[in-house]
């Protein structure tokens, strides 16, 4: 058994995994601080009331856009398991090439992202992720990742907008009208579509620079995609749980090493 880890702005997320199948995933929140004890115990506690045993572990795999818990979390998994602890980083193998003008920047979730993706739909691929940040990744013809389009997440962009005298505070709500007829169904109207049609916007964009097929695959993940897959408007494939996938795909691929 594999435990995948990714370590995101506002959430951990936690996979078990039996080679390929996921059996377990939960949730601990990003707090920067929380002791290597409190992240040992809560793991500990969520991995018992989902019933994993820890003892049958082989390994774990951590990728992580938040390096000032990383070293918290691995000493945490260190607590629990003396099993292995792999890092996504330089020098371990991807599955694809970084054609980026600094390929050391690429971040952990992106680049599970990418082998996840690769190993679901094949490349050429074009990876939306519905997060904290919204995220446009694209897989060319050669199996390289060229580039990215980053801009704030959903809830990023309607706080940006609270900031503002007259406008409320207002969370995330995929069950919005596209017109809104208020205040609050207005900025998540705006904010929730727009980010949509930004996406399929950079999703032409990539066709076009990069010459490929009008049918290239689209996979689309993240907290927020679900709710607004049918707004797309080109064919998209969603993967649930997309970056622990990928985790686990690095993972086997470098223990064949």
């Amino acid at each position: 058994m594999i435990l995948a880890i990714d370590i995101g702005n506002s959430n951990i997320h936690i996979g078990y995994f039996e080679k390929e199948k996921l059996i377990c995933k939960f949730d601990i929140a990003t707090k920067s601080n929380a002791s290597i004890d409190e992240y040992a115990l809560y793991l500990k506690l969520l991995s018992k009331e989902n019933n994993v045993d820890i003892s049958s572990l082989e390994g774990a795999v951590i990728g992580s856009v938040v390096p000032s818990i990383t070293e918290k979390i691995k000493k945490a998994v260190n607590k629990i398991t003396d099993a292995p602890i792999m890092l996504v980083g330089p020098g371990i193998k991807t599955g694809f090439s970084i054609k980026l003008d600094d390929p050391s920047e690429l971040g952990a979730d992106l680049v599970a992202n990418s082998s996840g993706a690769i190993k679901q739909v094949g490349y050429p691929v074009i990876i939306v992720d519905l997060g904290t940040a919204t995220t446009v990744s694209a897989i060319d013809k050669t199996k390289s990742y060229v580039g990215c389009y980053i801009m704030p997440g959903i809830q990023l962009g309607l706080d940006a907008l609270h900031k503002t005298e007259l406008l409320p505070e207002v969370f995330a709500d995929n069950t919005v009208p596209i017109m809104g007829k208020n205040s609050i169904d207005s900025m998540r109207a705006g904010v929730t579509f727009g980010t949509v049609m930004a996406c399929d916007g950079f999703i032409d964009a990539y066709i076009r620079e990069l010459d490929l097929p009008d049918n290239t695959p689209i996979v689309v993940t993240g907290g927020y995609a679900k709710g607004l897959l049918s707004y797309f408007e080109k064919k998209v494939t969603y993967v649930e749980d997309l970056t622990l996938k990928g985790l686990n795909t690095i993972y086997l691929a470098n223990k064949k090493r």
